[in-house]
């Protein structure tokens, strides 16, 4: 049993008596038990895990999504079954993934899994699934999104699952150059992202690109994703969120609180699926434009931007540039992006010129 700090109260998450973890580090082969790594690797597991809950902690709340007084995670105190920990932790060779989401989907937030062989080589994504427990989402690509940017804009020198501290946008370009060979920025643009941001937790992510079989899995069959289509999908989720998040754009509508509007929009509710409306992008992201006016961006409109960005960034540097697809370049938000962002590079090429 390791104390990690007050329940209840996200401002008294100090150091005492009143919010439990519990670490389980039980392995078994038919009737043996052991413990599934050493005692060292569990001395510096539960120090990583309580170092992390800090670094998450504080971060959702300097973005200002979480209340001081917010519970975190809620305590089951009445019923059948009441947990003697706040976070039941445990660490076993017969975890393949770390899992948090969908047991807080499930009605267990603060079950905690994760492979033992991850813990061993210090790459247990701990940040991760804190968020999932800290600040769990219904909408399936939002949660993961968020999760996974956070895992690394916090630690981005672990090496962990989808990236293993590579920029997402490194993970997803070179899924489209492996996979796409004949036209990866085609690829980019005909992903159906507005079917990805409408899965719900606990649905696992898939998506099609253009008339290509789905990508991470058909949902319509029992099966096991590939798990390189899986990393890909992750590192789109992420790479999304954070082009939102970190703004490098310099868009006046692209705020941490209008993200924050947006993904209290869509709470986890336990055994319920619902990934939002699709109108709450509208509302939650609105502002005003460069002529100061009124705006608001959809989902289309931000996926749209992402898209022109990440083709700005992916494919600006080689020899033959391919084009924005014509039905795409047509759209204002493209081209007035685009430019934007050609201009910028002509201008920084120009004063390090000068610099010379």
């Amino acid at each position: 049993m390791k104390i990690v700090g007050k329940a209840g109260n996200c401002r008294a998450f100090g150091f005492d008596t009143n919010l439990l973890a519990q670490f389980d580090f039980g392995g078994q082969i038919d009737n043996n038990c052991f413990a599934s790594v050493s005692p060292e690797q569990q001395k510096k597991f539960q120090v990583d895990f309580v170092s992390q809950f800090e670094k998450v902690r504080d971060q959702l709340l300097k973005y200002r999504w979480l209340s001081a007084e917010a519970i975190l995670p809620p305590r089951v105190t009445t019923g059948p079954c009441c947990a003697p920990s706040d976070f039941h932790v445990f660490i076993s060779d017969a975890y393949d993934l770390s899992r948090s989401l969908v047991p807080a989907w499930q009605g267990q937030r603060g079950w905690m899994e994760f492979p033992a062989h991850r813990v061993i080589v210090n790459a247990a994504a701990i940040a991760h699934e804190l968020v999932h427990v800290l600040f769990p989402n219904g909408n399936r690509m939002l949660a993961e999104g968020l999760a996974t940017y956070l895992q690394h804009k916090l630690l981005p020198r672990v090496p962990v699952y989808p990236n293993y501290g590579d920029a997402l946008e490194v993970v997803v370009e070179e899924f489209l150059r492996a996979t796409f060979r004949d036209d990866p920025s085609g690829a980019l643009w005909n992903m159906d992202l507005e079917g990805l941001e409408g899965i719900s937790t606990p649905d696992d992510l898939f998506m099609r690109v253009g008339t290509r079989p789905f990508i991470g899995g058909d949902p319509a069959k029992a099966e096991i994703p590939d798990p390189e289509q899986t990393k890909f999908l992750y590192a789109v989720a992420g790479s999304f969120v954070g082009f939102l998040l970190e703004n490098p754009i310099e868009d006046a509508i692209l705020t941490e609180k209008n993200f924050g509007t947006l993904y209290l929009s869509s709470p986890l509710r336990p055994l319920e699926r619902d990934s939002g409306a699709s109108d709450r992008w509208q509302k939650a992201y609105q502002g005003k434009d460069r002529h100061n006016k009124r705006s608001y961006y959809s989902f289309r409109d931000l996926s749209l931007l992402w898209r022109t960005y990440m083709h700005f960034i992916l494919f600006r540097e080689d020899k033959e540039k391919p084009p924005i697809p014509d039905n795409y370049r047509r759209n204002k938000l493209v081209s007035d992006l685009y430019a934007k962002l050609l201009q910028e590079i002509a201008g920084e090429g120009s004063r390090q010129e000068a610099a010379r």
